[in-house]
């Protein structure tokens, strides 16, 4: 009996260490779908309000993403049957291709509202650079690594734990 216990304690602090937090979207914002099929977004253009997140559904075999033109945004490389988000916060129009198949596959994403002034940059090479010290930038690289990888660690941790008492239990009779 005291096994059995011991058992379900455990899984229920396994269920609880391997949970993750959610970040919850603001309020009233919504995901807008758009489908890769036959090397073309659909639909093109895109009419977003700031907030809003656009979801890219590949359905092609090839490999694709979405990244824009001048810097703004840039998701994931996605294969057959997955998605990526991207969550747009600044007002402008984008213009955006596919990554790794450039100009031939292109859409437009126009956020509402009043684009902020920027101020230009020093004169540089000329290209598509991302400032990637900001989530819009690289959405995938601050999605909480951190928290993941520590409960991922400490859910580890609590397994070892149990798995240790739990031989232990048993020997004991």
């Amino acid at each position: 009996m005291r096994a059995i216990r011991f058992a379900l304690a455990t899984a229920v602090l396994l269920v609880l260490g391997t949970a993750s937090v959610a970040q919850a979207a603001p309020a009233g914002a919504k995901t807008v779908d758009v489908t890769i099929v036959n090397f073309t977004y659909s639909p093109n253009p895109i009419t977003v309000d700031p907030g809003d997140s656009i979801r890219w559904t590949n359905l092609d075999t090839a490999a694709h993403s979405a990244v824009s033109v001048n810097p703004g945004f840039i998701s994931a490389v996605i294969g057959q049957g997955q998605s990526t988000t991207v969550i747009f916060n600044d007002a402008g129009t984008f213009e955006y291709v596919c990554a790794v198949h450039g100009a031939s596959m292109k859409g437009t994403v126009i956020v509402r509202g009043t684009p902020a002034e920027k101020t230009p940059g020093p004169a540089g090479p000329v290209g598509h650079l991302v400032n990637d010290q900001f989530a819009q930038a690289r959405p995938d690289v601050f999605a909480t690594a951190s928290s993941t990888s520590t409960a991922i660690y400490l859910s580890a941790l609590l397994a070892l734990a149990a798995v240790a008492r739990f031989v232990w239990v048993l020997r004991r009779g």
